[in-house]
């Protein structure tokens, strides 16, 4: 089978690398990162087009904090620095400059910035993202506050089907009370149109 290489876009800060693999809908997703390597698998939706890719990073990383979570258009990566007092990497992969990872100028900061504390560096989000939404490595369990919190949202969205499926029960069982009504007046219709001739009749006889 034929794979290609996806396009993906990444920019850090002294502690994470933010990366993102562009991907609509991707399906089949087979993702695995170690203190070194990052490998990735995955079905686009469009034309189902197998993606593969393996990439050797330039320093170490720490998959136990790292995280991730997959978007309609794309995959998104908060990857965190094993060397958090080491220099802005020159390049994600440690054999330098590929055609297909680009640099992600919408969150790109110069390091300077990241230093003097004009940017939007945090410890515990910096790239003020919805952490809610993203999931540990695998290896590495989530907190019980993290599970709480999902086991909450899955029971809001499911609270929320179910309302919206009563609503549209109602609204199904109104059209047909509705529809049986105008049934009701197309019969009454005919009816009377029925009598109508036959009273004329009568008049005429008499």
């Amino acid at each position: 089978m034929t794979t290609r290489l996806p396009n993906i876009i990444w920019c850090q800060r002294k502690k994470f690398i933010y990366l993102k693999v562009l991907l609509t809908n991707v399906k089949e997703e087979k993702i695995n990162l170690t203190t070194t390597h990052f490998s990735f698998h995955g079905v686009g939706s469009i034309n189902k087009i197998t993606y593969d890719f393996e990439i050797e990073f330039s320093n170490e990383v720490d998959p136990k904090t790292s995280k991730w979570s997959i978007k309609d258009r794309y995959v998104d990566f908060l990857i965190t620095k094993k060397d958090f007092t080491a220099k802005y990497w020159k390049y994600l992969c440690k054999d330098g400059k590929k055609h297909w990872i680009k640099v992600d100028w919408d969150k790109y900061i110069d390091e300077s910035d990241e230093e003097s504390g004009d940017s939007d560096n945090s410890d515990e989000n910096p790239m003020n993202l919805n952490l809610n939404d993203y999931e540990n490595f695998e290896g590495e369990e989530n907190s019980e506050e993290e599970e709480d919190e999902k086991k909450e949202k899955e029971q809001v969205q499911e609270q929320k089907k179910e309302e919206d499926e009563k609503e549209e029960e109602i609204k199904e069982e109104e059209k047909k009370e509705e529809d049986k009504k105008e049934e009701v007046k197309e019969v009454e219709k005919l009816k009377e149109e029925k009598t109508e001739p036959k009273e004329e009749e009568k008049k005429e006889e008499n």
